[in-house]
């Protein structure tokens, strides 16, 4: 620790820490368009300007002496606040007349070519040029303009940039030339977050423009820059026009998109999801989210079930919730209770996982589960936290974090540069870590990586391979030397081997090609105790590892969330259509209206979508995450803890709750629930797993950071939904790029494009899950295929 004088004030923080951070310590305040937190400083704009200086010791030894105090020997220049670092007994000044002076000219060098729009600009009311403009903006006691000159603008009489304004990056991101001012701050996320270098300036001085690569800007972690964008440059097309910034009611709360757990912020208008932002939460994705968790909202606002539907003469017809009490009291009538299923989505609170166990309990059935429930318990493996990923010596990847929990990819971008969690100060995260650095060399000897399907992680791996689908167990098993490294992956298995070996703290991060093979699983316990990794299991279900841990996953002889079994059957999401004809009485619990329901369902109950929820989730560190509800209009429409307790009465069993906070005061009474934000750990026995849980086939169903009702507006342009293969595997299937297939999926029949892609594994058939299904192979057949 050292001591700096911040103007009056003198405080302590760690040796290296940035001027601009001492000075936020301090409690005082200095501008800046170019710092951000997690990026590189670079002292881009020269507004955080301030003046420092040092104490000097004489020849003696001692501190040279000016009125009995300690001489300060001042910097002959003012200095970049974010790229100087503190040293002991430094002394700082941002209150003085030169810094302000200084701090004012940038402010006037950067409005100098700035565009006038700021009334239709969508940045207005959030934007830091706004906001720096008015605190440190020209004063009259540096200029005194003429009465009849409007003041700040009119210094310099020449024309403005004119450039390109809506110059479209992606089918996400517009940029605005005009109104960019250079920080680079977007430049510098690319390059240093998710190792995607897709964004530079072109020419130089007042030419100078931000511009991608013609592919645009392939990566999935795109829409972080509009967050960071300090000014209107970069826009979320998504959102834009759709609000004033001061208009929108914000709601922080946690991303059910994967089991990572961001933290995001939804902005709703008029009872509609306008926009969704990042948030911090610097334990799990400091202040970085994915596109799928940014722009996978569109879906939300339209064709919502707002109140009860009932299957009359064939057809579904809105009720109240009390007549569908009655409807399911009739059609549960005959049946026996322990012949009911409950199916709850993988998105699903610890609450409603609690009601769901409780009213299988009481009705005694052994039917019960949750959507994308993998077929080995993760619950059963040590979990790594993200500390413990940084913290790490080596990295075993067996899966594709990038698509399967993208905030895992960020923290392994992190982790492959050596760095770790910077000190917390007064303000929260540093704003200029000087410990990272621009295009610093990732440690490759720290990562591997093995996948079913070419991983965007597997570039900072010092060891990857793309094996076929399946053959994880083969490679877990040559890592315990119980057999022989197969051939094409022997190199990079010894070379692995070497650092399992090396003594030094292992994490596994285990991905759905695993989770759903339990002889891999298995090996991968074996290979965790052996090693003593800790293990970061990337389950497609959002809350697995509370749902697990609440008992929620079928008793002997229960149905399982991908097979048939029970008569009446409540489901908290879409299911397959082989299951919907299987039961005689069924009852969804759905937020969007589809066709299978319009087909199948006796009743259909309104439910909340994930930014609707209040509760609890368990993200893939054990970590208890809070879950708010936001001010989307969606009718009737309540959680699966009010549709179970209909149930509940309809079947004319009791229950412990009927209410969410009930269930919250049940799950820290009875079962230890923790404080949010700290790790929820309980001992549970898993189930029995066996290689009859997953089916086998030519069709690989790849793990996707998106879901099918994400699908929609500006998603539907990027996702591409197509049938990948080797060239050999589509000769040997009479197929050839850009034909059209029809293909059996859990989905049902789709249409889908063949499209050939060089190195993929020979006889497998790649198809993106887009939901719960992912890292499974299946029997699916080939329809009808011909060309386009």
């Amino acid at each position: 620790m050292v001591k700096v004088s911040v103007n009056d004030k003198t405080v302590e923080v760690p040796s290296g820490t940035s001027v601009m951070d001492a000075i936020f310590h301090a409690g005082y305040d200095v501008p800046l368009f170019c710092a951000e937190k997690h990026l590189s400083p670079v002292g881009a704009c020269r507004m955080c300007l301030v003046k420092t200086g040092s104490p000097r010791k004489g020849p003696d030894g001692q501190f040279i002496l000016e009125n009995g105090q300690p001489k300060i020997f001042w910097m002959p220049k003012l200095s970049a606040a974010c790229i100087t670092a503190v040293s002991d007994g430094m002394v700082i000044d941002t209150l003085s007349d030169e810094v302000k002076h200084a701090q004012s000219g940038m402010v006037e060098l950067t409005l100098f070519n700035h565009p006038l729009d700021c009334p239709t600009c969508d940045k207005g009311g959030a934007c830091e040029l706004q906001d720096r403009s008015y605190e440190y903006g020209l004063v009259e006691k540096f200029y005194q303009p003429d009465p009849m000159e409007l003041p700040l603008y009119t210094r310099f009489e020449m024309t403005r940039r004119h450039v390109d304004k809506h110059h479209t990056l992606s089918p996400f991101i517009v940029l605005d030339r005009e109104r960019c001012i250079h920080c680079k701050r977007c430049v510098r996320y690319f390059e240093e977050i998710p190792g995607d270098e897709v964004l530079d300036f072109i020419e130089r001085g007042v030419h100078t423009f931000i511009n991608s690569e013609e592919a645009g800007l392939p990566s999935n972690f795109t829409g972080n820059i509009v967050d960071i964008c300090p000014v209107g440059a970069l826009l979320d097309q998504t959102a834009r026009f759709r609000a004033r910034n001061w208009e929108y009611d914000s709601t922080e709360t946690t991303s059910m998109d994967d089991a990572c757990g961001a933290a995001i912020t939804v902005d709703t208008r008029s009872g509609l999801l306008e926009r969704i932002r990042a948030a911090e939460r610097r334990e799990v994705n400091e202040v970085w989210i994915s596109d799928a968790a940014r722009f996978g909202h569109e879906w939300v606002n339209e064709n919502r079930v707002r109140s009860p539907l009932l299957r009359k003469d064939g057809k579904l017809v809105e009720a109240t919730w009390e007549e569908a009490l009655l409807a399911i009291g009739k059609g549960l009538a005959g049946v026996d209770k322990a012949d009911i299923g409950l199916y709850l989505g993988g998105n699903s609170t610890l609450e409603e996982g609690l009601a769901a166990v409780e009213l299988a309990n009481a009705l005694g059935t052994n039917h019960r589960d949750f959507q994308g429930r993998t077929a080995y318990p993760v619950s059963v493996f040590s979990p790594a936290s993200f500390d413990d990923l940084l913290d790490a010596g080596f990295v075993l990847v067996l899966g594709d974090p990038a698509e399967e929990a993208p905030t895992v990819h960020l923290r392994l971008s992190e982790f492959s540069r050596g760095l770790k969690p910077a000190d917390r100060l007064n303000h929260g995260t540093p704003f200029a870590d000087l410990n990272i650095k621009e295009r610093m060399p990732r440690l490759t000897e720290k990562l591997a990586l093995f996948s079913a399907y070419p991983s965007n992680t597997a570039k900072w791996a010092g060891a990857c391979a793309v094996h076929a689908p399946g053959a994880e167990a083969v490679l877990l098993s040559a890592l315990l030397d119980q057999m022989e490294a197969p051939a094409g992956m022997r190199e990079q298995l010894a070379w692995v081997k070497g650092r399992l070996s090396a003594g030094q703290k292992i994490v596994l991060v285990l991905g759905a090609g695993v989770l759903n093979q339990p002889e891999a699983a298995m090996k991968a316990k074996q290979l965790a105790e052996r090693t003593g990794a800790r293990v970061m299991c990337m389950t497609q279900a959002a809350n697995a590892r509370g749902l697990e841990a609440l008992g929620l996953f079928p008793a002997k002889g229960g149905a399982g969330w991908t097979e048939t079994g029970p008569k009446a059957v409540y489901y908290g999401y879409l299911p397959t259509e082989a299951q919907l004809r299987a039961a005689s009485f069924r009852i969804l619990h759905l937020t969007h209206r589809h066709p299978l329901a319009e087909r199948y369902a006796d009743v259909v109950l309104p439910n909340q979508t994930a930014y609707e929820k209040r509760g609890h989730t368990v993200n893939l560190e054990g970590r208890v995450l809070p879950l708010e509800p936001s001010g989307i209009h969606n009718g009737e429409a309540d959680g699966a803890v009010a549709a179970l307790g209909l149930i509940a009465e309809a079947a004319g069993v009791k229950t412990p709750f009927r209410l969410v906070r009930q269930a919250t005061r049940w799950l820290v009474e009875k079962h230890k629930l923790p404080s949010v934000m700290e790790r929820w750990l309980p001992k549970t026995a898993g189930w029995a797993a066996s290689e009859s849980d997953v089916t086998k086939g030519q069709l690989y169903l790849r793990p996707t950071m998106w879901r099918s009702e994400q699908l929609v507006g500006a998603v539907a342009k990027v996702v591409q939904v197509k049938l990948e293969m080797s060239l050999e595997t589509a000769k040997a299937n009479g197929l050839a790029d850009g034909y059209l297939v029809e293909l059996e999926t859990p989905r049902g029949v789709e249409k889908l494009e063949v499209k050939v892609v060089p190195g993929l594994p020979d006889g497998v058939m790649y198809l993106p899950a887009l939901g719960a299904w992912a890292g499974r192979r299946l029997a699916a057949r080939v329809l009808v295929g011909g060309e386009a």
